[in-house]
């Protein structure tokens, strides 16, 4: 059986590495920011009232906890992937067509509809307290990339169940 590529699956798995650790930078980021909301409140609402991209900053505390929680889970499911395509790219330069990855495969998959889900209220959310137009009012939604993404994960999913079923079948003939 040919191995895969050594220097591309090193690469592949910086790159995992380097995009975990930013995940867990960006959500860092939001828990600091979440604690400076509540901390500096007033001086925050001061602040955002000569913003011109937030419609009414009276009415925003509620909504931007709920942005921060949206933000959150979706950094956690995020994390969540990277894991999941570290474990597999770490098996493919063993076997790679194992029920294992198809597992694996299949949990991406949901993660990412979970990722897509949480991008609906964030959406509505970012939306409700920022003005139309504003870069921040487009946050989140669904998005055709994302789905397409379902898509191939739970395809590529159900292709190495198929190939794992063959080779273990193979390997009984033989």
């Amino acid at each position: 059986m040919p191995t895969a590529n050594p220097t591309l699956l090193r690469a592949t798995r910086g790159l995992l590495w380097l995009t975990l650790g930013l995940i867990i930078a960006a959500a860092l980021v939001v828990a600091g920011v979440a604690v400076a909301l509540v901390v500096a409140w007033p001086e925050v609402m001061t602040e955002i009232r000569s913003t011109p991209e937030f419609i009414d900053a009276t009415t925003m505390h509620f909504p931007l906890g709920v942005l921060m929680l949206l933000l959150v889970a979706i950094l956690t499911a995020a994390g969540y992937i990277i894991r999941q395509l570290q474990a597999l790219v770490a098996s493919a330069a063993r076997d790679p067509f194992i029920v294992d990855n198809a597992a694996r495969l299949r949990r991406i998959g949901w993660a990412l509809v979970a990722v897509q889900l949480l991008a609906i209220p964030l959406h509505w959310t970012a939306s409700s307290i920022a003005k139309a137009g504003s870069e921040f009012s487009e946050m989140g939604g669904l998005s055709i990339s994302s789905l397409l993404a379902i898509l191939l994960a739970f395809v590529l999913a159900a292709v190495f169940e198929q190939g794992a079923a063959m080779r273990d079948e193979l390997e009984g003939t033989v």
